[in-house]
């Protein structure tokens, strides 16, 4: 079917340069074909999705951007499948009748050019004539509102350009059921620091930056963020939703928690919950090509120090494992998909201050006769409490299982950790800043894979609240 002519490593450079959709008209062939499409992992398919002219992201980015997935295309599909999400709610005037399915017409999007010498040149007039699911495209520039503007039918604002050629000073309440973002930053304006806030409908945020502002959804409203940065003091504040979902997004320099969940999940479910709640259940390991399992199935390659997902392990671990992984590898790398938080501390060890005034009191001490009584660091921990006892008396501290261990013996805890709701963090990068994660009220977030650097604290979680990791 290939020809007896040309070698495989010809037709490759051939097919390298067909558009997407040639290239599943042309898996479609036959075996063999498939197979070709399917080697082009490393070269086409790499070049599809680094090329993405509304999300350029690296699919590790931000925390492990110079690792490459275990597959490029598996990573296009995955963002083709969450970059539809938005548009998956159909206008009740969009769906055909069932007599008609043979006959219907597919309503054809309108693009919305907006900017200096185009058909628009302000925001607000090009969501007063967008019509449900138009294109509204922004060009360079900065464009800012006096007043809220207010979303009232289902639209798409798209920034034209490399990330940071547009800029919003705007407020914006979603009064609609659906809505995305993308390739834009958003900047408070003089009257708000929220730029964004939604209570009922779902909002999709793609690629987009947010300096000094805040972004509300209170529930049933969703939202789906993918590849966002918050920094300059920015934040997130979910009141009670029943399911939202942060992937891969980058929180920097926060004055406060940079993720705040309060309020228990309301009972009440939009149109989104049902298609986040599957997005949220796609576990995507990050292995590199060739690797047979996750990175995180086992810490340092040691047999009897197998890890469970989602549990948290510190950066001395980590680094251990990724130490000892590329040394028995043969050169690849893995990738943890646990939860890490840096900057570690041990319970023996004192902290600078506290060696300079005992160095402090040592000298004092010297020029006088006055004797000085000091409690060793180790005593004020309970690290003392997890060692093995000399003897053979039995130790009064519990025993400490794994998590798959714990999920065996507590069936409740198993029921909690396959019920996917309220907020969603995975993948995400947490630095330089006061706070990661805020839960409090009854409120409820899962963290999968995210990494916390150069906080006050990580995750912290009060008031009835829950955290599963």
């Amino acid at each position: 079917c290939l020809g007896v002519s040309l070698p495989v490593e010809v037709w490759r450079v051939i097919l390298a340069y067909l558009p997407l959709p040639e290239l599943g008209r042309c898996s479609l062939v036959c075996r063999a074909w498939r197979e070709l499409i399917l080697s082009l992992d490393n070269t086409r398919w790499r070049q599809l999705c680094l090329g993405l002219p509304e999300c350029p992201r690296h699919p590790n980015w931000p925390s492990r951007p110079h690792l490459e997935p275990s597959s490029w295309r598996e990573a296009l599909r995955q963002h083709a499948l969450a970059s539809r999400t938005w548009s998956r709610h159909a206008h009740p005037e969009l769906q055909p009748s069932a007599c008609l399915h043979l006959f219907r017409r597919r309503k054809e999007r309108r693009v919305w050019q907006v900017g200096p010498g185009m058909e628009l040149e302000t925001l607000r007039g090009a969501l007063g004539v967008a019509g449900s699911y138009d294109r509204v495209v922004l060009h360079p520039g900065v464009y800012e509102e006096q007043a809220e503007l207010v979303l009232k039918v289902p639209v798409e604002v798209v920034g034209l350009g490399r990330l940071g050629d547009v800029a919003l000073l705007v407020s914006l309440e979603q009064q609609c059921p659906t809505a995305r973002l993308s390739n834009l930053v958003f900047m408070p304006a003089w009257f708000s620091t929220v730029v964004y806030k939604t209570s009922s409908g779902h909002v999709q945020l793609d690629n987009c930056n947010f300096e000094g502002a805040q972004l509300q959804v209170r529930g049933p409203g969703t939202c789906h963020a993918r590849f966002c940065s918050f920094s300059q003091g920015s934040s997130t504040h979910f009141l009670g939703v029943a399911l939202s979902l942060l992937d891969s997004c980058d929180f920097s320099g926060s004055d406060s928690a940079s993720v705040t969940v309060e309020g228990a999940p309301v009972t009440e479910r939009n149109w989104a919950c049902k298609h986040l709640a599957a997005l949220a259940r796609i576990t995507t390991s990050w292995t590199s090509p060739g690797s047979g399992s996750p990175a995180g199935d086992s810490l340092g390659g040691r047999s009897g120090a197998t890890q469970p997902p989602g549990a948290t392990i510190t950066l001395e671990d980590w680094s251990k494992g990724e130490t000892e992984r590329r040394r028995g590898g043969g050169g690849q790398e893995g990738v943890c998909q646990d939860t890490v938080i840096e900057d570690g501390w041990s319970d023996s060890a004192p902290s600078e201050e506290e060696e300079e005034e005992e160095r402090g009191e040592e000298g004092s001490g010297q020029g006088n006769n006055s004797v000085n009584y000091r409690l060793a660091h180790s005593h004020h921990g309970l690290s003392h409490l997890l060692r093995p006892n000399q003897d053979d008396s039995p130790s009064l501290t519990p025993e400490i299982r794994t998590l798959t261990e714990e999920l065996q013996r507590d069936p409740g805890a198993q029921a909690l950790v396959e019920t996917v709701q309220g907020c969603v963090l995975r993948r995400c990068l947490f630095r330089d800043g006061k706070g990661g994660v805020h839960v409090c009220n009854h409120g409820s977030a899962r963290l999968e894979g995210n990494v916390f650097r150069g906080l006050t604290y990580a995750v912290r979680c009060i008031q009835n609240a829950t955290v599963t990791r």
